[in-house]
């Protein structure tokens, strides 16, 4: 290095004398760096790619240009001529591509031209001889003209048409070939096909009438009506006037038998016609009874009465018109116009077709329809129409409404139709919709919670419960069970088999004393320590399935590291406490427990179950032989 300095430093003519390129070790290292910088961006690259190969050399190139400072204006100056020349390179390549598509262009202008001729040949051909066509047409046409008008000068005697037999050579249906060639078979054949022509033809005039009959009949019934109506107006006008009649009869009699002084007939008559007013205004305001009859058998005026009600043409006429709206809804259902049929339905008077019957003839139709169901869109005006008809639908009726709206996936439907308070709700609707639910615990559908707000109403809390628990809302459930206390071993193990879970396992075999929550400081339920004993839990899940389960809480009872268990408690302690505080579960359903373990391969927690079983065993038969013997003591002392 320094013989290649100092060469380097001896002026050999009369320029300038330029540094060394390497002075230092840096330098050296520089080099080095580079050299390394260049090995990895060309593995980055494609080697095929000289645009890539030239950035990566560009970029070493600026590197070199700012690490020597006294070549660098030399440096820069050969940088731009590269780059200059590499850019002239690249515009001559862009000029080249486009003077070639020019020349290409050019090249074809003439065949381009040479076709646009062409086919302008072929067109002014093809108008030739749409020409000469048009013209043959239009002759014709001129020929069939003089024809026609030639024809329409001379009169034509014009022949009917012979009328032609039209031979049928169809098979006749029902009859094979050989029946259908023999005579005395098709003899048969014609007899009983005109006595089934006659019947249709009977049938026809004695079953079925135009519609035109309809409409006299209804004529005439009105006609008869109103003609009644008269009559019985005549008749209270009449009645109403031998009344009177009869009451003057009997004050003119009365007179005559006593004639008093200073009073005249008239005078007789007029007192009663007053009497009888004041007595009939009395009745009036009294309230008659449906039959009155008198004690001397003759019947009163509140009977009359209460015949002319039963008469009353009113009630024929909403009869009529009831019958009319029913025919109405037969001819919507029967144009497979569903979506009226079911308003037309829905805003009936009275509700009657607010039915079952109406609402299983829908649910009867299985296809002619677009979108939602012909049931679904019932369901939907009749609920719509509860407003109006100011009462909901019974339970089954609700249930049925409930049952379609699942059909077809539509809890949101049924969520607004409970919380509108337009449906019945029944214990059947919310097991109905809670059995409709396909999640995995925790429910993500919105089923289980629509389920509970059905039960709620019906306050079915075991059912509420179960709906909580598959909802993943384990302490709530409990909770409410205790608060309506029903929390019991029996529930306890009903919903640990409806609903088995990870976190209903922990909350059941907690230790109650040392959190304040479910049960209040009570074993079991009634005391300190779990809800349930460990053994009865295990054993409940192993005899539903849910081994697994069990096992699983097990291993992560015992082989929690010590930091998470509550007071810093010992593996083989929390074990042994809650194994002797399990006064249910024999000896030989933990033996079954242990063998089951024991076969699944977790041998050294079996032997660990095993041993704190044996010595919880041993300790209660140790204390039931004292207590036993320190009774024995106390009967021999006394």
């Amino acid at each position: 290095m320094s013989s290649f300095s100092s060469r380097s430093s001896t002026p050999t003519s009369g320029l300038s004398k330029l540094p060394p390129i390497i002075t230092n070790e840096a330098d050296r290292e520089f080099l080095y760096e580079l050299n390394g910088f260049i090995d990895r961006e060309l593995n980055k690259i494609n080697p095929q790619s000289e645009e890539q190969r030239y950035l990566v050399y560009k970029s070493v190139f600026n590197k070199v240009i700012e690490h020597v400072t006294s070549y660098k204006t030399l440096l820069t100056a050969i940088k731009k001529e590269y780059e200059d020349t590499i850019e002239t390179i690249r515009t001559g390549q862009r000029e080249a591509v486009f003077l070639q598509g020019k020349l290409k262009a050019m090249a074809s202008e003439p065949s381009t031209l040479r076709n646009y001729k062409k086919r302008a040949d072929e067109l002014e051909e093809r108008i030739s001889i749409i020409r000469k066509e048009n013209d043959r047409l239009h002759e014709e046409l001129q020929e069939l003209k003089a024809e026609r008008e030639e024809r329409e000068k001379k009169p034509e005697m014009i022949e009917p048409p012979k009328r032609e037999v039209k031979k049928d050579r169809r098979q006749i249906p029902g009859l094979t070939l050989e029946e259908a060639t023999d005579l005395p078979t098709l003899h048969k054949k014609n007899e009983r096909l005109e006595r089934t022509l006659k019947e249709l033809n009977i049938s026809l005039k004695t079953r079925f009438l135009p519609k035109t009959q309809k409409l006299q009949l209804k004529d005439t019934l009105e006609n008869k009506v109103n003609y009644r109506d008269q009559l019985l107006w005549q008749s209270q006008v009449f009645k109403a006037r031998g009344q009177r009649l009869k009451i003057a009869l009997e004050a003119a009699q009365a007179y005559n038998r006593v004639k008093p002084p200073h009073q005249t007939v008239g005078d007789a008559v007029m007192l009663a016609f007053q009497h009888a007013l004041g007595a009939g205004e009395k009745e009036q305001t009294a309230a008659p009874t449906a039959a009155g009859d008198q004690g001397d058998g003759t019947s009163s005026e509140p009977t009359q009465s209460s015949t002319f009600e039963d008469d009353d043409p009113n009630k024929e006429k909403e009869a009529e018109m009831m019958l009319e709206y029913i025919e109405k809804f037969n001819e919507l259902f029967e144009d497979s116009k569903f979506e009226e049929a079911a308003i037309h339905a829905a805003n009936s008077p009275k509700g009657i077709l607010r039915t079952q019957a109406t609402l299983a003839k829908f649910r009867d139709v299985k296809a002619g329809y677009q979108g939602r169901s012909p049931l679904l869109a019932f369901c939907d005006a009749m609920m719509s129409s509860v407003k109006s008809a100011a009462s909901r639908p019974n339970e089954g009726l609700s249930l049925d409404c409930a049952k379609a709206g699942l059909n077809e996936n539509r809890l949101d439907l049924i969520y607004h139709w409970l919380t509108q308070d337009k449906l019945t709700p029944s214990v059947e609707m919310g097991q109905l919709i809670r059995d409709h639910c396909s999640c995995k615990v925790p429910c993500m559908c919105g089923a289980q919670a629509l389920a509970q707000h059905v039960f709620q109403h019906q306050r079915s809390h075991p059912d509420i419960m179960l709906c909580l628990l598959q909802q993943g809302k384990v302490q709530m459930a409990l909770q409410h069970a205790q608060a309506k206390g029903v929390l019991d071993q029996d529930v306890l193990l009903k919903l640990l088999a409806q609903c088995p879970s990870v976190q209903l396992v922990d909350i059941l075999l907690k230790d109650q004393d040392a959190e304040e929550g479910v049960g209040g400081g009570s074993k079991g339920v009634k005391g300190g320590g779990p809800l349930l004993p460990m053994g009865v839990v295990l054993v409940e899940l192993c005899r539903i399935g849910q081994w697994e389960m069990g096992k699983n809480w097990l291993q992560k009872l015992v082989y929690t590291p010590l930091s998470t268990k509550p007071e810093g408690m010992p593996r083989g302690e929390m074990l042994h406490k809650l194994v002797s505080s399990d006064d249910v579960t024999s000896h030989s359903q933990w033996m079954e427990l242990v063998k089951q373990l024991q076969t699944d391969g977790h041998e050294e927690l079996s032997l660990q179950l095993m041993a704190v079983v044996t010595v919880a065993m041993s300790m209660k038969l140790a204390f039931q032989t004292l207590h036993d013997e320190s009774d024995i003591n106390e009967e021999t002392l006394d």
